[in-house]
């Protein structure tokens, strides 16, 4: 189980838990490109860190997160789905497997993307920042506290000239749904 840290004020993203994307099943050769993800829950807001380790990254190359904040009810098959490539484009929208609908909920996060370079190596990254106003919109709930368990999935993909295809908790590439709550693994709410 991954924690996600409960916060007061801004994100301190190097002092949070970082879940690698290692998990490339249908990689044969050596391109597994690092990547990790961070979490953390406000009284307002819900943060999502996504930093993807390549030089030169393609244009398709790109991040992704699936979040269901309220998974107990239906095993996580209402969520989020929030993606960025390298160029800036952008996935926000809401998923219902149960009723098939997609709503695009774009214009309610705030996304951040720039490059830097660590301890690790260079880097491209991008910040989520999820409205919970948002959440208890969809959800018609939006308490969090300490031990609040969650489902989901965070990826590492590209289409393109070094195709590969990553995630944290271990997916089925070859699956028509491999994005889907199937493949979600399990997160926790704590106090850090």
């Amino acid at each position: 189980m991954f924690p996600i840290s409960m916060i007061t004020g801004d994100p301190l993203w190097n002092s949070l838990p970082a879940a690698k994307i290692i998990n490339y099943p249908l990689e044969k050769a050596d391109y597994k490109p690092y990547a990790q993800a961070r979490l953390c829950v406000s009284n307002d807001d819900f943060y999502i860190q996504l930093l993807a380790f390549e030089v030169e990254p393609e244009e398709k190359s790109m991040v992704g997160v699936a979040i269901a904040p309220f998974s107990e009810e239906d095993g996580g098959k209402r969520y989020f789905w929030l993606s960025t490539n390298r160029s800036g484009a952008l996935v926000c929208k809401f998923i219902d497997e149960t009723t098939g609908n997609e709503t695009d909920v774009s214009k309610n996060v705030s996304v951040r993307i720039f490059t830097g370079e660590d301890e690790q190596g260079v880097y491209w990254c991008t910040n989520f920042t999820l409205p919970l106003s948002l959440i208890e919109k969809l959800f018609g709930k939006s308490y969090l506290v300490p031990g609040h368990k969650m489902k989901g999935n965070f990826y590492k993909l590209c289409d393109g000239k070094r195709p590969h295809y990553g995630s944290f908790y271990p997916a089925d590439f070859a699956d028509v749904n491999p994005l889907g709550s199937r493949y979600f693994g399990d997160f926790e709410l704590a106090l850090y």
